[in-house]
This record gives structure tokens, sequence and C-alpha cells, in this order.
């Protein structure tokens, strides 16, 4: 009698494997974004607009910004993302 080995029985094993590093990522702590601040430069390198763009949002009111300092102003995180945490549509945005 030959030794029958079970073929789905190395599939159930990486699935099983694979199962486990999902909940991992799922139970994964949660970035706390409440301290998380951003330049003028990175707001402008992540939404892809130009410095001048991310400025004139900051003077016309779309976006605020906070003082750091004389000269350093930074941008909050929860300005340029939502709750889910996509980034808000600043494109052709208009005043009310």
């Amino acid at each position: 009698m030959k030794n029958f080995n079970d073929p789905f029985g190395h599939i159930f094993n990486q699935l099983s494997e694979l199962k486990k590093i999902v909940l991992d990522i799922k139970n994964a702590p949660k970035e706390d974004y409440t301290n998380k601040y951003y330049t003028y430069h990175q707001v402008a390198d992540l939404l892809h607009v130009d410095y001048q763009s991310i400025r004139n949002y900051v003077t016309s009111g779309f976006i605020e910004a906070q003082e750091f300092g004389p000269r350093k102003k930074l941008i909050h995180h929860y300005q340029i993302f939502n709750e889910d945490q996509t980034l808000k549509n600043f494109k052709y945005k208009r005043k009310a």
C-alpha cells in the first residue's frame, strides 16, 4: 500500500497561516493622528499640487494652519484627511 498524501492539506495549512496574518493586521493598533502635523511642502506632495496652491488654500480659508513659533506654520492631519483616512478634495473648491 502506497503512502497517500492529502493534496489539500498543504493548501489548508497555507490558508490558516494567511488567516492568522490577516487577523494580526486587522487587530494591529491604530495610528494616533491627533498630534500629527504637516508642513506646506508635505501637504503639497500629498495633494499633488504646487506649494503656492497650499498657501492660497490657507489664505482663502479652505485649510487652517496653526502657528508654531514666529515663522513656522503647520497643518493638522484632519485638515487634509477625512475620518476614514482618505484625502479631502480641494480641487475646484469655491467659497460659498
